[in-house]
C-alpha cells in the first residue's frame, strides 16, 4: 500500500506498527516492479524497437509504483536547489508543485535512466533482465541503509513516512539485506567470473549513500521519505552505470 500503487487484499487492517515493520520488505517491492517493467520491456522488445520498449517499460515502472520515488527525486532537488536552511529546505520539500530544479532532476535521470536500459539490453537481454532486478531491490536496500545512519528530519508527526523510522531492528536490516542482495548473488551464480561487475555497482551506491549521509545530517539533519526516495533513484542508477562500465572495461 505504502510503495506501490497495486490492490492489497480488502480484509487487510492498516496499522502504523505494521508500516513500521514493512521496511524490512523495502527490496522485495523492487523484485515486484523490477518484474513488471524488465518482463514489459523484454516482451515488448520482440514486436518492437528496443528503444520503445524501453520508454514503455518505464511508463510500467511508473504505473506501479506512482511515480513514488521519482516524486521523492524531483522534491529533494527542488528543495536543496532553492533552501538555504534547515526549515525552508522542509517547506519546499512539502510543496507539492514542481520547480525547475526538481524539472531539471527528472529530465535528466529519466534520461539517463533511459539510455543506460537500452545499452544494457543491446549488450545482453539476459544482463538487462538480471541487472533490473539487482538494481531495483539493492537501491530500495540502500535506502534502508540510509534510514540506519540517520535520524529523521521533521519534529512533527503528520509526515506520511514517519511511522516506517519509529523503531528500526535488526531483524529488519537482515530480511531487507536478504531481499537487496540476493539478485546480485543469483547474478554471479549465472555468471561466476563478473565479479568486478556487481562490485563496482556497490561501491559506487556506498559511495553515494554515504555521502548522502553527510550531506542530509548537514543541512537538514537527518532525512525525509522524500530523501529515502532520491536515494532509490540515484542509486538505481548508479547500479546500472556500475554494471555497464566494468562490462565495457573487464
Amino acid at each position: 500500500m505504502f510503495n506501490t500503487r497495486l490492490p492489497v487484499p480488502p480484509f487487510y487492517i492498516y496499522s502504523e506498527e505494521a508500516l513500521s515493520r514493512s521496511s524490512r520488505y523495502f527490496p522485495l517491492i523492487g523484485w515486484i516492479v523490477s518484474a513488471g517493467a524488465s518482463f514489459a520491456s523484454y516482451g515488448l522488445a520482440q514486436i518492437l524497437p528496443i528503444e520503445i520498449s524501453i520508454v514503455l517499460g518505464m511508463i510500467v515502472s511508473v504505473l506501479i509504483t506512482g511515480g513514488f520515488h521519482e516524486d521523492g527525486l524531483a522534491d529533494v532537488c527542488d528543495a536543496f536547489g532553492g533552501g538555504w536552511n534547515k526549515e525552508k529546505i522542509l517547506e519546499i520539500m512539502k510543496d507539492s508543485r514542481i520547480g525547475t530544479f526538481g524539472s531539471i532532476g527528472l529530465i535528466l535521470s529519466l534520461g539517463l535512466k533511459f539510455y543506460l536500459l537500452v545499452e544494457l539490453f543491446k549488450f545482453s537481454p539476459k544482463i538487462f533482465l538480471l541487472t533490473s532486478w539487482f538494481a531495483h531491490s539493492a537501491s530500495r536496500w540502500s535506502a534502508m541503509v540510509l534510514m540506519m545512519l540517520i535520524p529523521y528530519a521533521r519534529d512533527n508527526d503528520l509526515s506520511k513516512s514517519k511511522p516506517i523510522v519509529k523503531e528500526l531492528f535488526v531483524s529488519d536490516f537482515i530480511v531487507s539485506t536478504v531481499f537487496g542482495c540476493f539478485p546480485a548473488f543469483y547474478f554471479l551464480k549465472s555468471y561466476p567470473n563478473q565479479i568486478p561487475h556487481v562490485l563496482l555497482g556497490f561501491g559506487f551506491a556506498s559511495i553515494m549513500i554515504f555521502y548522502l549521509r553527510y550531506y542530509f545530517k548537514k543541512w537538514i539533519e537527518g532525512f525525509t521519505g522524500d530523501c529515502l526516495g532520491f536515494t532509490q533513484q540515484v542509486t538505481e542508477l548508479l547500479f546500472y552505470l556500475g554494471i555497464l562500465i566494468s562490462w565495457n572495461s573487464f
